[in-house]
């Protein structure tokens, strides 16, 4: 297959997590198969720019020693340099790092946007001039247990209101696999998933179902990201799954089919989120290539 395909009538890119997610204020990670990852990766991405971020969870996490601790009921101060991973509390039976309400997240970004706003007036400047560099806000907004996949209840996820971009993350190693129970954060939900080949026609029945459309999150942009190793195999005949342009042809393929019925087509106008990219790639290496539906 040829990349050809895939730039035609689309907008598409490559490059790293951060340019995934166009820079984005606050972005929010949920799914399974590597959001831990994609946290680290992503904030260390921005500090490496010279920008403070601070990073947390709306569930709980095993204890991050990849950046400075902040156990607190409250963000850290403003104009703290590096980057922050703000918890509330500890769990004393797994030791876990539980972190601050989604209310309380909620309110400490819409703060920093005010002061950031207050001190770019008073100072006749822009937000994001020497000495009035905002944090940027990296969030975990779901767990998997390790898991590839992940299924939610009802009360999950916990997205942040105030997020820009959401990110739905899967492992990249199921394409092309059976899906197994084991693989899946609560399998019970999508067992019609179960025991069939992970596939383009499964994927998007897993998409649709979730928070990606969900009516309360469609004013945020998403991305949904099948995450791990993979490189470009040239002169190839058939779909591989390690190729990112065969696996993003495959999705985009199925869903041009899918705009064929049109039932389909007006059951997800209302929920569609503004904004969906497809992306595939490693995380962890930040070698990345996506394309925008819409």
């Amino acid at each position: 297959m040829s990349s050809s395909r895939l730039t035609a009538g689309l907008k598409t890119g490559r490059g790293s997590l951060w340019n995934m997610t166009g820079k984005s204020p606050v972005t929010t990670f949920i799914g399974a198969g590597g959001k831990t990852t994609c946290v680290r990766s992503l904030t260390h991405e921005i500090l490496s720019l010279g920008l403070p971020v601070v990073a947390t969870t709306t569930t709980k996490v095993y204890p991050e020693n990849q950046m400075s601790a902040w156990k607190s009921p409250g963000p850290p101060p403003p104009n703290e340099k590096g980057a922050w991973f703000w918890y509330d509390r500890t769990e004393e039976e797994s030791g876990k790092w539980i972190g601050p309400s989604l209310k309380a997240v909620d309110e400490a970004i819409a703060e920093d946007l005010l002061t950031s706003e207050q001190q770019s007036n008073q100072a006749g400047v822009q937000c994001g001039s020497k000495g009035l560099i905002k944090p940027y806000w990296v969030i975990e907004g779901d767990g998997a247990r390790e898991r590839k996949l992940k299924c939610w209840e009802t009360y999950e996820p916990q997205i942040p209101k105030q997020t820009d971009c959401a990110v739905l993350v899967l492992d990249r190693g199921l394409w092309g696999n059976v899906l197994q129970v084991d693989q899946v954060h609560r399998p019970h939900l999508c067992q019609d998933l179960l025991g069939k080949v992970w596939n383009a026609e499964s994927a998007w029945s897993y998409f649709l179902r979730s928070p990606v459309f969900a009516s309360q999150y469609r004013e945020m942009s998403w991305v949904i990201l099948l995450n791990g190793p993979g490189k470009i195999i040239e002169n190839k005949q058939v779909i591989d799954p390690i190729d990112p342009v065969d696996l993003l042809l495959a999705l985009k393929d199925r869903w041009e089919e899918m705009q064929g019925n049109l039932n389909t087509d007006s059951e997800c106008e209302e929920k569609r989120p503004c904004n969906l990219r497809i992306a595939v790639g490693d995380a962890k290496e930040g070698e990345l290539r996506w394309f925008d539906l819409w």
